[in-house]
């Protein structure tokens, strides 16, 4: 059971409800932790490509958008301005870059994390309700990166094999960041060890 807090928000009471509908009737919940709303400041390196990117993009267009409005009513009509609609995905692109180091303001209350005595779910709210579910016998090595302030994010590996050409093929599940993320690491060691941990590292 995920307790309400004194500064819940409508997503976070439905994240809450989705997960006492998730929860089988024996399982317990061990540990579970809201995603943090900070911002990462290592995402701010994509600028050095997103910023030029994006301001080319919007000269590229502006630029091919006044050419075509300068021919008036003598020049090839409607299909002329195909070519400085062209350069709008571009800028949808630079515009996706530029907003990714502000995207966990917006997930801030709506992504839950939660490890039970079976399982780790992440709980999602965007347009739909997403849930995703890794049982513990799928549990392998986990890398934790903790700040100073104690949160952090833990790198779970739940699969490693390999691919159709034979390369060695990690598949991993993100588990933050989060406030206490010894606490999220030390759940995951327990329920792993009552799992099968071998089924995790299986080809």
């Amino acid at each position: 059971m995920v307790e309400a807090g004194d500064h819940d928000n409508p997503g976070m009471a439905r994240l809450r409800g989705a997960l006492e509908r998730e929860l089988g009737p024996d399982e317990a919940v061990r540990w579970h932790g809201w995603q943090l709303g900070s911002i990462d400041v290592r995402l701010f390196a994509s600028y050095l490509f997103a910023v030029p990117w994006t301001a080319f993009a919007l000269a590229w267009t502006g630029i091919a958008a006044g050419a075509v409005a300068s021919m008036g009513d003598d020049g090839p009509g409607l299909i002329a301005w195909a070519f400085p609609l062209f350069g709008v995905p571009f800028i949808a692109v630079g515009g996706w870059m530029l907003s990714r180091p502000f995207v966990p303001l917006w997930q801030r209350g709506r992504v839950l994390y939660v490890v039970t005595d079976s399982r780790v779910l992440k709980l999602t709210l965007g347009r739909e309700l997403t849930i995703e579910a890794v049982p513990a016998a799928r549990i392998g090595l986990t890398e934790r990166r903790e700040r100073a302030d104690g949160s952090g994010m833990i790198n779970l590996a739940i699969k490693i094999g390999r691919d159709s050409d034979g390369d060695r093929q990690t598949e991993r599940f993100v588990f933050g960041p989060v406030a206490d993320v010894m606490g999220a690491q030390a759940a995951l060691h327990d329920i792993a060890r009552g799992g099968v941990v071998a089924g995790a590292i299986s080809s």
